[in-house]
């Protein structure tokens, strides 16, 4: 219990930090105008802060830095699994897709969802009964070969590079967009803060880290839908809202399809599949 309440009052102290920063930042924009130097403010001073953590996590203790411990409070387990999940791949990445392909992007979301819940569900508690750190120590014991060992060493490899393609990717877009440096730059500084974060703590780092993550991603992710929401008239809570929505959504539907421009373009395309249905016949 002292060690939730003492990290309850750190991270709350944390937040009020980061909401007072965010509020100085913006006063200091309006009065001065844009400017690149506040981009390079938004993007050092997160990462020093995560530097920071990391190394006041650091430890050479063997289960401190693979799995923290085993003492790391569920909520704060929960929020740092948050801020996994809300990484560059969902954060940017979830945004773009559901923007350029609909209700399409969506199988994206459900598809590393559902691979956390079997995670999760089937194969961490029977690591954590065998008292392993990674799965292929996990399935060579449970299996006694080393062959398994080996395939699900490649396995974990081959996941786990083209995963850390696409957030080295993130990281080096913000960059760009953020400061204007060179994109090899901005991958350079990305890995660099990643190696200090989480190298001298292992998972103890990591996950006192994320947790700093995630308050900033989740601020960054409700503060934006709060402010649309209210200005179009649907609250501060929008999420209480939603039957409205829905029945905004289904009015708009309706006149869409009651209009003469959809009707004459749903003819259009009826024409040109008949047409290329005669062709392949």
């Amino acid at each position: 219990m002292k060690l939730a309440h003492r990290l309850i009052r750190s991270y709350a102290l944390y937040t009020l930090g980061f909401l007072a920063f965010v509020f100085v930042m913006g006063r200091i924009e309006r009065v001065t105008g844009p400017g690149m130097w506040i981009g390079y403010v938004f993007l050092f001073v997160p990462i020093a802060v995560y530097a920071v953590i990391g190394l006041l996590s650091r430890t050479s203790d063997l289960v401190e830095y693979y799995v923290a411990g085993r003492r790391v409070p569920s909520v704060f387990n929960g929020m740092a699994t948050a801020a996994d999940w809300l990484s560059a791949a969902s954060f940017i990445g979830l945004a773009g897709s559901l923007y350029a392909t609909g209700y399409d992007g969506l199988a994206y979301l459900m598809g590393w969802t559902g691979g956390y819940c079997l995670v999760a569900f089937l194969l961490a508690p029977y690591v954590r009964k065998l008292a392993r750190y990674t799965i292929a120590d996990f399935l060579g014991t449970r299996f006694s070969s080393n062959l398994v060992r080996a395939l699900a060493v490649l396995a974990t490899i081959l996941c786990s590079f083209v995963y850390l393609v696409a957030q080295i990717q993130g990281v080096g877009l913000i960059a760009v967009r953020f400061i204007g440096v060179d994109f090899a730059i901005g991958i350079f500084c990305g890995l660099a803060g990643i190696l200090v974060c989480s190298f001298l703590g292992g998972m103890r780092a990591v996950t006192w880290t994320q947790v700093a993550q995630y308050i900033i991603l989740i601020a960054a992710i409700l503060i934006p839908i709060s402010l649309i929401a209210h200005r179009d008239g649907l609250g501060w809570v929008p999420q209480l809202n939603y039957g409205n929505v829905m029945q905004r959504v289904e009015t708009l539907e309706r006149d869409v399809r009651a209009s003469s421009a959809e009707a004459n373009v749903r003819d259009e395309y009826e024409r040109r599949a008949a047409l290329w249905q005669s062709r392949i016949d």
